[in-house]
Formats: C-alpha cells, sequence, structure tokens
C-alpha cells in the first residue's frame, strides 16, 4: 500500500512542479486569465531560466476528469496533504540554473487553491510517506520562517523538499534551500524581467511556458566557442546573443490553439534571428527535395509514389514553420479551424513521412551495406582458396602465352565461388570479346553486383587495385600454353601486413567494368580518390588482404589511402572512424 501512496505523492509533485498530463482534457472556453490568476508572479526571481503557469481549474473541473479516480486523490489530499488538490486553481512553477555550489538547476512552484488552507493539517501526514524528514537544525539554516514541512523524497532527490504557506489559499513547494531564501528576502517590489516575461504572455491561455535567456547567456556562450562549426552553421553561436526570451502559450479549451513566440533583445537582432530561421528552413526545405528527387527517380513504385508526395508537400510543410515578424518577436500560431485541421493533418503527416522516409532509406542501405560485405567477404574466401591451391592469389587478368591479358581475375576464380560449372564453358585461351566468350557477360554471377548498383547488366563496382608496389601488378606474367590460371603474387609478397593492404574495393557505378574483362582500378597515386568514394552513402567498402571488410569514409585522407594500397611502403596506418 505504502508504494501506491508513494507513487500518487510522486504523481501529485510531479503535476505541481510542472504542467498537468490533463492538458489536453479540457474542452469548455476558456476566460481571458488576469494578473490575480498568475499568482506568484511577485516571487520569480531575477535569475529564473524556466517560469510557467497553469490554469489547472480549467482541466481539474473537466467533466471528463470523473472518469479518473478523484475520489482516491480527494482522500490522499485530505489525510496527508491537509487539502483536497481537485480544488487547486493555478500553478506557477519556476526553474533556476545551476551554480558552482549547487550543480543541478533548483525548482519551485506556487500553488493556489480555492479551499481555505489551515497551518494545523498543513502537509500534516506527509511523514508517513517519505524517506525521511529534515532535521531542525537544517530548517533553522535553510528556512528559519518555515510554515508546514521540510522532507526528502525519492522524487526530487537533489534537495530537501518544502511545503511553506503564503497565506489561506495559496503555498509555495519546491527546493528547500531556494525556497528559503526567497520567502526570506519576501515578495519583489516590482516584477522581475523573467516575471514580466510570463505576465506579457498572458492571453487567456490554459498554460504558458517561457525561457529566460539572460542567466545562462554567458554559459551557452562558453559552450558554443568550443565547439567547431562549420561554415555558414558558424552564425547560429550567435543565438544566444540575439535571443531575450522564447514564450509558449497553449489553449486547449473550445479550440486547439498556440503560440510560439522568439524574443530578440531588439528589433535588429530579431531580425537576425528570422534570416537563420530562413536559412534553415530553406536548407531543409532543398534537402527534402534532394530526397525527394532521389525517390522520383527510383524503380521502386513506392519509393517513386513518396517522392512525388514529399514533393508536393514540401514548400506548404515549410511555410507553415515560418514564423511572422512583429517588432522585436519573431511569431508562429496554430489554431485549429476546419482548415487548419486539415492543413495540420497534412503538415503532421509530411513532416512524419520526410522525418521516416530518411531512417527508412537508412535502414535499406545498411541491408544493402551489409549485403555488399557478404559479396566482398565471399570474394575474399575464394581468393584465399585459389592461395592455398596455387601457391599465389590471381593476377588480376589471365594472360596468354606471350602476356597478353585475356579474362579477368573474377572468371579465375569462379571454381572458388561455387561457378564451376560455368568456368568449364569459358575458353580460357581466348580473349574475354571473344565470340564464344562474350555469351557470359549478362550471366555475371550475383556475387559481383552490388545491391544497391545502377551499373548496367554484366558490369561489376568489384575492382582490384592494381599499380606498382601493390597486391595487383599491372603487367601480369605470360601463361604457359595449356593452364588455366595465371598467379600473381603470394600473402609472403605484403610486408605491410594482410589486415593493412587493400585487395578489394567497391567503386562508383560509372566506373563499373564488364566482369569477364580484364580492366579494374588502375590506381593514380597523385590522384588516389578517382573513382572511389560513391558507392555507399558517404564512402565505399574495401576488403583487405586478411579477408577482413572496412567502410572507407569520404573523410578519409589522400595519404590513408596511398598507404592503405601499396603492400611494402612501411608506413603505417589508422582506419578512419565511420
Amino acid at each position: 500500500m505504502r508504494h501506491v501512496l508513494s507513487a500518487l505523492l510522486i504523481g501529485f509533485l510531479t503535476a505541481t512542479m510542472a504542467f498537468p498530463p490533463q492538458l489536453l482534457m479540457a474542452q469548455e472556453a476558456a476566460t481571458p486569465a488576469t494578473e490575480e490568476t498568475l499568482p506568484g508572479l511577485s516571487y520569480v526571481p531575477a535569475n529564473a531560466v524556466g517560469i510557467g503557469f497553469v490554469q489547472a481549474d480549467r482541466f481539474l473541473t473537466n467533466p471528463m476528469v470523473k472518469a479518473y479516480p478523484v475520489e482516491v486523490a480527494e482522500a490522499f489530499g485530505k489525510k496527508y496533504l491537509g487539502f483536497d488538490p481537485m480544488k487547486i486553481t493555478s500553478i506557477t512553477f519556476v526553474i533556476t540554473p545551476p551554480s558552482p555550489d549547487f550543480p543541478q538547476p533548483d525548482m519551485f512552484s506556487v500553488i493556489k487553491t480555492s479551499e481555505t488552507l489551515k497551518e494545523e493539517t498543513f502537509f500534516a501526514g506527509i511523514e508517513e510517506l517519505v524517506e525521511g524528514m529534515a532535521e531542525e537544525e537544517d530548517i533553522k539554516d535553510f528556512f528559519p520562517g518555515l510554515k508546514g514541512k521540510a522532507f526528502y523524497t525519492d522524487a526530487y532527490p537533489f534537495d530537501y523538499m518544502a511545503a511553506h504557506m503564503l497565506d489561506e489559499h495559496s503555498f509555495m513547494l519546491g527546493s528547500l534551500g531556494v525556497m528559503g531564501e526567497i520567502v526570506e528576502n519576501g515578495p519583489n517590489a516590482e516584477l522581475t524581467k523573467p516575471a514580466q516575461i510570463l505576465a506579457a504572455a498572458n492571453d487567456g491561455a490554459d498554460g504558458y511556458i517561457a525561457f529566460n535567456m539572460e542567466p545562462i547567456r554567458g554559459q551557452l556562450n562558453g559552450m558554443l566557442s568550443q565547439q567547431e562549426i562549420p561554415p555558414p552553421f558558424t552564425m547560429y553561436k550567435q543565438v544566444p546573443n540575439y535571443t531575450e526570451s522564447i514564450t509558449l502559450s497553449c489553449h486547449c479549451t473550445g479550440k486547439l490553439a498556440a503560440t510560439l513566440k522568439i524574443n530578440g533583445v531588439d528589433e535588429a537582432a530579431a531580425g537576425r534571428l528570422d534570416d537563420m530561421i530562413g536559412f534553415g528552413l530553406e536548407l531543409a526545405k532543398q534537402t527534402m527535395l534532394s530526397e525527394a528527387d532521389k525517390l522520383v527517380r527510383s524503380e521502386d513504385e513506392v519509393e517513386a509514389a513518396m517522392g512525388r508526395y514529399q514533393v508536393r508537400v514540401s514548400e506548404s510543410m515549410i511555410d507553415a514553420l515560418r514564423p511572422k515578424k512583429e517588432g522585436n518577436s519573431l511569431v508562429l500560431k496554430f489554431e485549429q479551424d476546419d482548415e487548419s485541421i486539415m492543413g495540420a493533418n497534412v503538415a503532421v503527416i509530411g513532416i512524419l513521412v520526410a522525418l521516416l522516409l530518411p531512417a527508412v532509406q537508412a535502414a535499406r542501405g545498411a541491408a544493402r551495406r551489409v549485403q555488399s560485405t557478404n559479396n566482398m567477404k565471399q570474394i575474399g574466401i575464394a581468393m584465399y582458396n585459389f592461395h592455398d591451391t596455387f601457391g599465389g592469389l590471381p593476377a588480376y587478368a589471365k594472360t596468354d602465352a606471350e602476356g597478353k591479358p585475356l579474362l579477368s581475375w573474377r572468371v579465375m576464380i569462379l571454381p572458388f565461388i561455387e561457378q564451376n560449372a560455368m568456368f568449364e564453358q569459358f575458353r580460357m585461351d581466348e580473349p574475354w570479346d571473344s565470340e564464344h566468350n562474350k555469351q557470359f557477360i549478362k550471366q555475371m554471377p550475383e556475387i559481383y553486383r552490388r545491391a544497391n548498383s545502377t551499373a548496367p547488366e554484366g558490369y561489376t563496382t568489384y575492382l582490384v587495385p592494381v599499380g606498382k608496389e601493390m597486391v595487383f601488378q599491372p603487367n601480369p606474367k605470360p601463361t604457359p600454353a595449356g593452364e588455366k590460371f595465371t598467379k600473381g603474387l603470394g600473402l609472403y609478397n605484403i610486408t605491410d601486413g594482410t589486415s593493412n593492404t587493400a585487395m578489394l574495393v567497391e567503386v562508383n557505378d560509372e566506373d563499373a567494368v564488364i566482369w569477364t574483362k580484364p580492366s579494374d582500378l588502375e590506381v593514380d597515386l597523385m590522384n588516389v580518390w578517382k573513382s572511389l568514394g560513391e558507392a555507399q552513402p558517404g564512402g565505399f567498402n574495401g576488403l583487405c588482404c586478411d579477408a577482413s571488410i572496412r567502410f572507407i569514409s569520404k573523410n578519409a585522407s589522400a595519404d590513408f589511402l596511398k598507404n592503405w594500397f601499396q603492400r611494402s611502403d612501411g608506413n603505417p596506418i589508422q582506419f578512419p572512424k565511420d
């Protein structure tokens, strides 16, 4: 039973320190809030970062609330708290920033109730629910004028919590230390800046929340100054300097409506923020359209249809998110009516699609990348089996007795990828494009085709690097008449280590070659990225000579690739992170 009661207490504390979960349940029309319905503003300190207000009675008196165990809440409140929580009319909550002495934010709330509070019963039964009560010495040190109780609960593990009566219809609830100081100082003669921000947001809404930039502007600037942000995004480092506050008001009674305001420190600053938001939205739009265009050109009917839909709604979605400049403020409003409901639904669906498609594409990309690595792994194993059988890796080309290249290494390893029947049909003493051999071009084994490749039929993007000091030499030795295989270098020739040397790479689709043709990646050490980097999103897969697969990011340096391609240059390598 104590666990249930503790859960009720945690729910009560959570609800009175932030927006309650019933926020979306009210239906009766709201009346404009007056300054009197914003209790506690005079207690808001100048360093408050977050301030919020909830017109609680609009939710607690809603007919839908009757579906909940109201009787339990009433009985719980009267027995342990000394009042009926269903009689709460409003909640104002405040969050203060962390300090060197207290590294976590502090918070408190001012709660107003229509019920008359009595000091002798106020939070009288709380001791039965919490983990411990504050010592008298602690109360004397931090809150000598406390009219209520101070206690420790796992619901707020940072400090003692205190419940303090302000008058017979209002009380404060929050951190003992911060409340003691605020109550001792008494109500402010004039509203502080954060209190004014919250009051200015008062448009009769059911709830408000405001973020005050000033107390943490220096901290944010310090954090941003240490971040490496590429241009043109460096301009966003100035956001804290241009922003005074951000407010959000929500109407949930009678209709759904919300107003978001980004308030600049002055009109010029608001203009700069407007430019930043406009730039970000335009960039988002172009990114969406670019991704949509890729989908439109997809051979997959569903992807193409999703691409067309994304093109159609992209502009309206972005326009719906663009705020209007009003003096020092950027204002974004949403108000529900028949037209806006439909528009909102379209926007929401569009946004969900926009968010979902990259995830779907990423999942498909990951699956295709895995399939490609499996292909390369099987090719690597075939290379090893060839080596074990003939004492060396295959040369990049099967040659004739004069050393003329005839067929690719991909043909020579066919017996080792379960394609011996096809291998036996090749005429190994004829070139790849002989009348007989060219019939096999369109019969390319699936292992040689990358899943996301757009190369023509019979073309492969799996190529070996060919060049001086590489595993595959540009001039294979002649093959004695009657022999079917041309042997290349052995693994013992790889003095840099098999795990540090390239055996096979994925090239870009436009650089794909006919799979039987003795043509591969002729590495130019002066332009080492030629033909590479587009096979997978962000880079390409590479097979090392130990048959391990590495993803090579487009961010990898040219020096890394040079060292990786060469088998005996003696230079250490470190594989780049994805």
